[in-house]
């Protein structure tokens, strides 16, 4: 071979390595290229916009609107991210450095992007498919990618994705201090559970602030950020605990923590003090609804009016209630206790029988209104295909009136007979002398049984009978005068026959000594002394608004009036006569203490002589004493002073007890929803079995409490003179002669008239008529 061949094949060879080479280099720069404009076009939003730094400067995560009691504890929140954010100073360093070690060991040698991580990432992991390389995203990065989600991306191409979160990442390193970064991150970051940001986050799964996590639990909450459902350590506390044990080895491992002081930490036990935070749980939860419902309605009105824009979801609003927090503790453990013993008693009482054994339509008709039934029936399912379908067992969680929610195999007609027989709480505490509410319990628990009992118009049985009495004391009845215990049929009134609970009609009894024994014959007979009209009048000055009945059956309570309107008149006797309009919410503010709402202070309006409800007190300051309410001295051993009354409904359906002393009045409703569902007994069914012993337990744990110890001493105000005489009579006679009977005079000669009173223009009657008028009345006094 000629040495010109073999240059030529040189030349040739040469020539397409060169050639090869400007390829190369060529495609290398035209990738390059290529790759620059396509970072530049996602720089410049041809990829959809970025952040600009303006939009960065505001953000502002959104806030969860808190409700606190009037003594300053945390009740519920409104929210549609639970998130509480707080300042870098109060997060504890031990947060922040497990966060570092953990998440961005680099955090503070970086502008935004961590070139020595993503490095690893591209050799280890996309060229080796070495996954436990971990990640190269920097704490700003993840600030990034949580601010501006990926599912929320115009695009799902992650590269554009991932230049997005680095240029957002950068701008925010420029915007802001790393302190103030960390506290972004930590105040945006998901613990789970729609728990954000660490304050929410310590307090939800330790009761404690940011500020005070110590190192187990700040490691533990740190470590939740790997995966928040998967390390939960409420769900999953091993895992949660080998989760934190490996934030502090890392904490070790960078010099945050001394070894020593690791192993102890990671030998630590986990003690969650779990709260959870939703609209289910926690003090009040009724109320909490009600002031919700409230509150976004004066914040709307608000906003029409100064043009604002606020949220109750999500600006972190601070709603004060008065509601008291240990006298709302008290109240539901003592409504819990007794509920318990009660169905209790309930299901023993009925034994193999169903409550409804002789009215098969009560379970017919729940069967019917069931969102089950509607449902099959809106599919065009026969009766004999839902009949089949409703009766077919399946695993469901229930209220137990036992352990609270607990799971159960059954059908859906199982679980509407379980329903059925649940025996439902109603309770209201407010202070007669200001109309602040202290207590409200609606129900058992709020996310089983939405319906509150507060606010449900039910029949009020004896408790309205202070009312029928306070009438006739208005209205001139004598306090000393006696009143015949006997059965009548009052033709009159469709020949109704009222009876009294134990059957009993000897005697003769004061008002005092009637209304003490809560004795029905007399009610009615006081009631149609005064006038069925005139007590309505007077029930309507003491707040009563219901329908009530314009019939004899009113003196026992036939009325269908809620809890929450019945306390009213007891609040009158508590408080010399004048009614304070009762109130839940105090005030509403912003976070820079702006207030958006302010309750008007209620004005005190006379609805009575202060010496009747003096009289009031002292009359049913006997029931409790002597009368159906003793079981408070004897069962319970209150010995302070207290009124009260107690109430038991047609058939036992509902019982009732109101109570009070000088400074709280407080209400007590127990029933099932459907009133054929009841005891068959009197003795299990009446007011002082079923209402009383919830008052009985709470009374006893405020006076435990050093702030409600002074109620031992309080005292009704003392009745004038003439009264008191008149009051110290003997409340009960077996027998009354002749000349007793002359001399027991009902109605004073002159009745007092209260400005309050409709005055009735008195007609002209001529000398006969009066004559026969004279010998009418002789004859209704005796």
């Amino acid at each position: 071979m000629s040495g010109k061949s073999v240059t030529r094949r040189k030349k040739t060879k040469k020539g397409r390595k060169r050639r090869v080479l400007k390829y190369i280099l060529g495609s290398i720069l035209l990738g390059g290229f290529l790759c620059g404009l396509f970072v530049y076009s996602v720089y410049v939003g041809l990829w959809g916009p970025l952040p600009d730094y303006q939009e960065l400067k505001e953000i502002r995560n959104y806030e969860a609107s808190e409700l606190y009691s009037e003594d300053g504890e945390l009740l519920g929140k409104y929210f549609i991210e639970n998130r509480t954010n707080v300042k870098f100073n109060n997060i504890s360093t031990n947060a922040i450095n497990a966060l570092i070690a953990t998440e961005d060991v680099r955090f503070y040698e970086h502008q935004g992007v961590d070139k020595i991580s993503l490095l690893r990432v591209f050799f280890k992991t996309l060229l080796l498919g070495d996954r436990s390389s971990g990640g190269g995203s920097t704490l700003s990065q993840q600030l990034a990618k949580n601010l501006y989600p990926r599912e929320e991306q115009q695009v799902s191409f992650m590269p554009v994705i991932k230049l997005k979160e680095i240029f957002t990442a950068h701008r925010l390193e420029q915007i802001y201090s790393k302190p103030e970064i960390l506290t972004l991150y930590l105040n945006t970051v998901s613990f789970g559970e729609r728990t954000y940001g660490i304050e929410s986050a310590a307090q939800k799964y330790f009761s404690v602030s940011a500020s005070d996590l110590t190192i187990p639990q700040a490691a533990t909450l740190i470590g939740m950020l790997k995966g928040p459902s998967w390390y939960n350590p409420r769900l999953h506390p091993e895992r949660a605990i080998q989760r934190r044990n490996t934030v502090i080895h890392q904490m070790v491992k960078y010099d945050f923590l001394h070894e020593e002081e690791g192993e102890r930490a990671k030998e630590t036990a986990l003690e969650l003090n779990y709260k959870a935070v939703n609209h289910y749980t926690g003090l009040a939860p009724y109320l909490r609804e009600k002031i919700r419902r409230d509150a976004s309605e004066i914040i709307a009105a608000y906003n029409t009016t100064h043009g604002t824009a606020y949220n109750l979801y999500k600006d972190r609003l601070i709603l004060t209630t008065t509601l008291n927090a240990d006298m709302q503790r008290y109240a539901e453990a003592a409504v819990k206790e007794h509920m318990k013993k009660l169905q209790h008693e309930f299901y023993t009482h009925w034994e193999n029988r169903e409550p409804w054994y002789n009215k098969p339509q009560v379970l017919e008709q729940a069967i019917q209104n069931s969102p089950v039934y509607l449902s099959l029936k809106g599919q065009g399912y026969n009766e004999k295909q839902i009949a089949e379908i409703m009766n077919r067992k399946k695993a469901m969680m229930v209220y137990s009136a036992y352990q609270g929610e607990a799971s159960a195999e059954m059908s859906s007609i199982d679980s509407l007979k379980h329903y059925l027989k649940i025996l439902h709480p109603g309770m209201i505490a407010v202070e007669p002398n200001s109309g602040k509410i202290r207590v409200w319990i609606g129900d058992l628990d709020y996310k089983y049984f939405q319906y509150d009992q507060v606010e449900a118009p039910r029949q009020v049985g004896s408790v309205f009978k202070p009312v029928v009495y306070s009438a006739a004391i208005h209205n001139g009845a004598q306090l000393d005068a006696y009143y015949k215990n006997e059965q009548k049929t009052y033709k009159e009134y469709e020949d109704w026959t009222p009876r009294n609970s134990d059957n009993d009609y000897t005697g003769y009894y004061t008002l005092k000594g009637a209304l003490s024994k809560s004795i029905n014959t007399i009610a009615v007979e006081v009631l149609l002394q005064t006038g069925i009209e005139k007590t309505i009048v007077h029930a309507r000055n003491l707040g009563i608004k219901s329908e009530l009945p314009q019939y004899p059956s009113l003196a026992l309570g036939s009325a269908d009036i809620p809890l929450s309107e019945m306390i009213l008149p007891y609040m009158c006797f508590a408080n010399a006569g004048k009614l304070m309009t009762p109130y839940y919410l105090l005030e509403i503010r912003d976070q820079s203490g702006t207030v958006l709402y302010q309750a008007p202070v209620p004005e005190a309006k006379e609805v009575l002589p202060s010496q009747e409800a003096y009289v009031m007190s002292n009359i049913l300051s006997a029931v409790i004493n002597e009368g159906t309410g003793r079981r408070l001295r004897t069962t319970y051993g209150l010995k302070n002073e207290l009124a009260g009354k107690t109430g038991t409904t047609q058939n036992q359906a509902d019982g009732w007890f109101i109570g009070y002393n000088s400074r709280i009045v407080v209400g007590i409703r127990v029933g099932a929803n459907d009133r054929n569902i009841h005891f068959n007994s009197i003795r299990l069914g009446q007011g002082a079995h079923m209402a009383l012993p919830i008052f009985g337990l709470f009374m006893r744990e405020c006076l435990k409490d050093p702030a409600y110890a002074r109620w031992e001493s309080l005292s009704f105000p003392l009745v004038p003179v003439a009264e008191q005489k008149e009051l110290d009579t003997p409340i009960f006679q077996e027998k009354m002669n002749l000349f007793e009977r002359i001399g027991n005079k009902k109605l004073k000669k002159r009745a007092l008239v209260h400005p309050t009173d409709t005055v009735v223009k008195k007609e002209k009657k001529g000398f006969f008529r009066k004559i026969g008028n004279l010998f009418r009345k002789k004859k209704e006094e005796e």
